[in-house]
């Protein structure tokens, strides 16, 4: 579709997507931080984008069909506010500021001569990488009264702020380079925009809702989530009303040796997993779940072997695999587009004028040099500050290594969060060690990782190309709308870091959510007081499973372009030990059997008939998380309905 026939937001909708935006960048903090309800966004599906469109699909365009038919929201406009709300999600949290504000004011108010941080950390600890007055900081983590003492954090602040943004411009210049490769010429299925897709669409004649909503199969799935979650949460609230376990682990049903070295296997029930995982192509279900399992049984073999008394750990060879793998897709990401990034280069130099990317989301030139100069200006800045050199470009290689790895794996699995359990200087340690860099060097390193690298579950290139794929799919002009998220995110990182120091100061930090403002202020501490004292040697075993990695992600590759029915898809083996897939790899492998199942005995007739009940896991998973977290609001408790 040319740009000329393509939809440009209108006002109403701009405005909407403004004052909802700033309303959620204030909200999710509180949401997410006082009263621990269901994170708010939390994924790469964020429940507040999809409840915003039921509300207008389900309530607000029947109305107006009734008293005001030309104000109906039309699809290609419900399409804009979704993707609008999408695209600055993340910031108020895991995208943005959760790994930032925590451990920069953590270290004065954590260190002590009993972890020995006083002397090991504090000394090499200057004041533009963290919060140096005691005062501010205790204030952080113990409240005083909601006064926020903004000449403790502006320096900081100064460092952390233009080197997030430059890595958020770098990230969105990377996305605008990648979308026609992977959407238009791998054809990369977006699972995570099927289910807004078809809430969006326009009602048949004589219907007021949705096509989705009036089928017989999505309301028999919406209503097996809705009841699940409703009996788990009645329990939750009420011990004495009985409820399905919404969680429990092996080691609950197998113990002894070697069963023990995989006892916290998590035997977790989410109905919208089984139904994302139903979306999905065979061979990528499959793989996910796989590999997983096969880290599992790789887990038994050490311990089995008595491999780990030797100083050999299957969690460091898997995890370093995970390494390999990622370094895997880039050199696949490469080679599969090189036909594509040799026209982008040429473009950007003025070499290819007839190559047409007026629909792109922003013009091929702009992209690349912006990625150019954005990645420059963070290498620049970090060895303004002393960093070394090898360090600040593997931070920047790696780090938007993962946020590639990152969208590659939710365009094509729809995984709710993509999370791997590596960071971006592994690699390093694994071949050289962290005895030949300076303190200041690896506190700096291991803090940047945190910030930015650690947690995927709401990094924003995903968002991105997922919100160009929901305009694709509606007439949407790209650029403009990308124009419009990017100013949307400039709306939401002052609102959410606001939000944050306000809940701080109010209530104390010791007081909100535990995670974020306890183990996630001390791990960087803990990482890097080991990196500095004994050191991190160099280690064979790391180094040989990122080799061993590498090679099995390039293998699995080349033989799926050798034997078309190879079954198995290398993505599991990036994704195959983090937050993600021990929640829901048991509800990936039902998922899987569903659609295998019904394919083998119905063929694409019922899996087509079965797909809105899929959908209606999904929604209904998505629904009980916004009504408790409503419940939440007013009682002060929480039922987590997702991770």
């Amino acid at each position: 579709m040319a740009e000329t026939q393509r939809w440009t937001p209108t006002r109403r909708t701009i405005g909407l997507a403004i004052a909802l935006t700033a309303l959620f960048a204030w909200l999710i903090p509180h949401n997410d931080l006082l009263l621990r309800n269901t994170p708010l966004a939390g994924n790469l599906l964020p429940t507040n984008t999809v409840l915003v469109l039921l509300i207008f699909v389900a309530f607000f365009n029947p109305l107006l069909r009734r008293i005001a038919p030309a104000w109906v929201f039309h699809s290609s406009e419900l399409a804009t506010l979704w993707a609008l709300l999408l695209i600055p999600s993340g910031i108020p949290m895991a995208g943005f500021w959760r790994y930032i504000l925590p451990p920069i004011a953590s270290l004065l108010y954590r260190a002590s001569p009993s972890n020995r941080w006083d002397a090991l950390l504090l000394p090499h600890a200057p004041d533009w990488l963290v919060v140096t007055d005691a005062v501010a900081v205790r204030g952080f983590f113990e409240g005083n009264g909601g006064i926020i003492p903004w000449a403790a954090w502006v320096k900081p602040l100064s460092f952390w702020v233009p080197l997030g943004i430059a890595l958020l411009i770098a990230t969105i210049c990377l996305a605008a380079l990648v979308r026609r490769q992977w959407t238009e010429h791998e054809h990369f299925l977006f699972p995570l925009v099927q289910l807004p897709n078809e809430l969006i669409q326009s009602p048949l004649a004589g219907q007021r809702l949705p096509p989705l909503l009036t089928q017989t199969p999505f309301w028999v799935g919406f209503s097996l989530a809705v009841a699940f979650h409703a009996l788990c949460g009645l329990h939750a609230y009420f011990p004495a009303i009985p409820a399905p376990p919404k969680g429990q682990r092996l080691g609950d049903f197998l113990t002894g040796f070697p069963w023990d070295a995989i006892g916290n296997t998590f035997l977790n029930l989410y109905p919208s997993a089984v139904g994302l995982t139903y979306l999905l192509a065979t061979e990528v279900a499959f793989s996910l779940w796989f590999f997983y399992v096969l880290e599992r049984l790789l887990q038994i073999l050490f311990a089995l072997y008595g491999w780990t008394g030797f100083g050999y750990s299957a969690t460091d060879f898997v995890q370093h695999q995970q390494v390999g793998a990622v370094l895997g897709l880039l050199v696949i990401v490469l080679y599969a587009a090189r036909g594509h990034w040799r026209q982008v280069v040429l473009k950007a130099f003025g070499w290819l004028k007839e190559l047409d990317d007026r629909d792109e989301p922003l013009p091929y030139a702009v992209a690349f040099w912006g990625g150019v100069l954005s990645g420059s200006f963070i290498v620049l800045w970090l060895i303004g500050r002393g960093v070394s050199i090898l360090l600040a470009v593997s931070f920047l290689v790696m780090t938007l290594g993962f946020y590639l790895a990152a969208a590659w794996i939710a365009s094509n699995s729809g995984l709710l969060m993509v999370q791997m359990r590596i960071l971006p200087h592994d690699p390093i340690w694994a071949i050289l060690g962290s005895r030949r860099f300076a303190p200041r060097d690896l506190l700096t390193a291991f803090l940047l990782q945190k910030a930015f690298a650690y947690d995927l579950r709401e990094t924003l290139m995903p968002s991105l190309l997922n919100a160009m794929k929901v305009a694709d799919l509606n007439g949407v002009r790209r650029r403009p709308l990308l124009l419009w998220g990017i100013a949307l995110m400039a709306l939401t990182l002052p609102i959410a870091l606001l939000a944050w120091l306000r809940l701080a100061y109010t209530y104390g930090g010791v007081n909100l959510e535990a995670s974020t403002f306890q183990w996630h202020t001390i791990h960087p501490y803990l990482l890097v007081a080991q990196a500095i004292e004994p050191g991190i040697q160099a280690n064979a075993v790391r180094t040989l499973g990122m080799v061993t990695g590498l090679v099995v992600f390039v293998g699995c590759f080349a033989l799926r372009r050798q034997f078309v029915n190879f079954p198995l898809h290398p993505m599991g083996l990036i994704v195959c030990r983090g937050w993600a897939m021990e929640n829901f790899w048991l509800m990936v492998f039902v998922g899987w059997l569903l659609k295998v199942t019904t394919m083998r005995y119905g063929g694409l007739h019922a899996y087509k008939a079965m797909r809105p009940f899929s959908l209606g896991l999904v929604l209904g998973d998505l629904v009980m998380a916004g009504l408790f977290g409503g419940v939440g609001m007013v009682t002060r408790r929480s039922y987590v309905v997702l991770p």
